[in-house]
């Protein structure tokens, strides 16, 4: 998936900006007395070790009509590896990462190239963020899901080489939907 839009030189991977939007390194903490916000999760979920590809199951990819083989590859703007899941048929990508270096404060409004919606998956803090793209590029959403402290688990749903485009809140909805189904296979191990 080609992006101009966005920081990031992998396609579908909201970057953080800092100044003009040629940055994805997450911004220094800003110096203030305030206390950082307190985040309710019904546990901690360690990313460290986590291998991205056992993330959706077998049966989990045919659902999502997964039918190329997974493959995994080191995603130098999230800084960790990620496993594409492919459909040839739906013409359509599913990225799955968990994120080790940074969490969800990385992807909050002003610090991403996108739109940024707050959400609650299974308990979890989560954003959905969803860069506007020009009509000939492949449409994406994005979902993070806050699992540990400067962890979380990303997940990218997009077309590739879909048209018409599926919308906005189609890609996003599906995206949601397998942030969640990700979600509770973490809970789950």
């Amino acid at each position: 998936m080609a992006l101009a839009a966005c920081t990031s030189e992998q396609a579908g991977v909201p970057a953080a900006q800092r100044g003009p939007l040629t940055s994805s390194t997450p911004q220094p903490p800003s110096s203030s007395t305030s206390a950082p916000p307190t985040v309710s999760r019904p546990r901690d979920l360690a990313m460290s070790g986590v291998r991205p590809c056992d993330l959706l199951t077998p049966d989990q990819q045919r659902k999502f009509g997964v039918d190329d083989q997974p493959r995994i590859n080191d995603d130098q703007t999230l800084q960790a590896q990620s496993c594409y899941f492919d459909s040839q048929k739906l013409r359509t990508k599913i990225s799955v990462s968990p994120l080790t270096s940074f969490g969800i404060e990385r992807f909050q409004p002003g610090k991403v190239n996108g739109e940024v919606r707050p959400l609650t998956l299974r308990e979890f803090p989560a954003v959905e963020v969803f860069t506007e793209t020009i009509e000939t590029i492949d449409m994406f959403c994005v979902v993070v899901v806050d699992v540990a402290a400067g962890q979380a688990v990303h997940v990218n749903y997009g077309e590739d080489g879909l048209r018409p485009h599926l919308g906005r809140s189609e890609v996003c909805r599906r995206a949601v939907e397998v942030a969640d189904v990700v979600t509770g296979n973490l809970l789950a191990r």
